[in-house]
């Protein structure tokens, strides 16, 4: 299945300044006007910062998240700070994409990488400007690292390990599924030498029912999980939108049990993909747009995750990334949707994280695959 590593296209440098273009007006934008209609979330101010203690807390996600900011602020005062890293995201992105970007249609690459919301929160102090430079930097290398024959690079593999960190600290609940696209990567060589490649897809998916009704048995059994564990956090996740007052707070939803939960997520998981609801964003028509970025997104969305399941289920050597990685995208997002359905406005930067290894991973994919004759056209 792999071939030699894919030489840049012509227009790598083109693509490299339109991205920082793009990156930089997001930045700008966040903070011209963005700021006026909304808060920036976590809005790091280097003049708060306490600085590291040298203890367990510094390894809190808001700690080291605010040091980052504190230190690249030294050298790029104001909003200079996030605009420098939005243009690190700009290099992460055109550095995974380079080498398939003319396999991509481009229409959908630039819709994938002009979402308003995402030039917003990629271009403005916050963890999810963080999470997306790290998230680029793991999923480029493990999606060039499960298609092109080409030595492991030390500092490649020193930056992934440092993302990994970052991630772990920053966004846990996000580790698992960016550690399983890593390792299915690294370890393909190994893989595609035995018969796991072989499987079908039926044997893949009952893999995979079976472990979680194994997990799912064990915990009932053996932990509170089920009695306890899910109403805390169902309850903790609650009291964090609750207890402050916000315009798009949303204070009607069924949330006492363990069955509210699961029921919950049959509307919550794609509405927290779009945000506003059409109720509100009719009553509140400065909502409307986003509520429409919403329903593209969501549709990309579906229509990505339609055409790398196909792409498993007719070439083998590709399941052993695939349906893994879809397998654990399906219980993250199930675990991670309430915080995507108590606030509207929280839902647009939560899933802003998400999009290198919901969006962007896909996308290369999707590219590498026609890179290696594997798809006969750009998808």
């Amino acid at each position: 299945m792999k071939t030699s590593l894919l030489s840049s296209n012509n227009s790598s440098r083109r693509l490299l300044i339109l991205l920082m273009a793009a990156h930089i007006l997001g930045t700008i934008v966040a903070y011209t006007i963005y700021i006026k209609l909304s808060s920036l979330g976590d809005g790091y101010a280097a003049a708060d910062f306490q600085g590291f203690n040298g203890n367990a807390q510094d390894f809190a996600s808001t700690i080291m998240v605010h040091g980052i900011y504190h230190y690249v602020s030294a050298f790029f005062p104001g909003f200079l700070a996030p605009m420098a890293l939005g243009l690190v995201v700009a290099i992460a992105t055109w550095y995974a994409f380079r080498d398939v970007y003319t396999q991509i249609n481009s229409k959908l690459f630039w819709i994938c990488n002009l979402f308003p919301h995402f030039l917003i929160w990629s271009g403005s102090s916050s963890k999810e400007q963080i999470m997306i430079i790290l998230g680029t930097i793991v999923i480029g290398f493990s999606a060039k690292r499960s298609f092109v024959s080409c030595r492991l690079s030390i500092i490649s593999l020193v930056l992934v390990f440092i993302s990994l960190t970052f991630i772990y600290h920053v966004r846990p609940n996000y580790f698992v599924i960016y550690f399983t696209i890593f390792l299915t990567s690294l370890i393909a060589p190994a893989l595609h030498k035995i018969k796991i490649n072989r499987l079908s897809i039926g044997i893949w998916a009952f893999t995979f029912i079976l472990t979680t009704v194994g997990v799912v048995v064990f915990a009932a059994v053996n932990t509170t999980f089920f009695s306890k564990d899910v109403f805390v956090f169902m309850k903790k996740v609650e009291a964090s939108f609750m207890n402050y007052e916000a315009g798009s707070n949303r204070y009607n939803i069924q949330w006492n049990d363990v069955s509210d939960f699961f029921y919950n997520s049959l509307w919550g998981i794609p509405q927290g993909f779009i945000g506003p609801t059409l109720f509100e964003a009719i009553s509140k028509p400065i909502q409307f747009p986003v509520f429409l970025e919403g329903v593209v997104y969501l549709l990309i969305l579906c229509y990505l995750f339609v055409k790398i399941f196909k792409v498993a289920g007719a070439f083998n050597m590709l399941r052993v990334h695939i349906l893994p990685y879809y397998f654990m995208v399906l219980v993250i997002v199930f675990v991670s949707y309430p915080y995507l359905i108590f606030n509207a406005g929280t839902a647009l930067r939560y899933k802003q994280a998400m999009h290198p290894v919901l969006i962007f991973y896909p996308l290369l994919i999707l590219a590498y695959a026609r890179a290696n004759n594997l798809i006969t056209r750009k998808l």
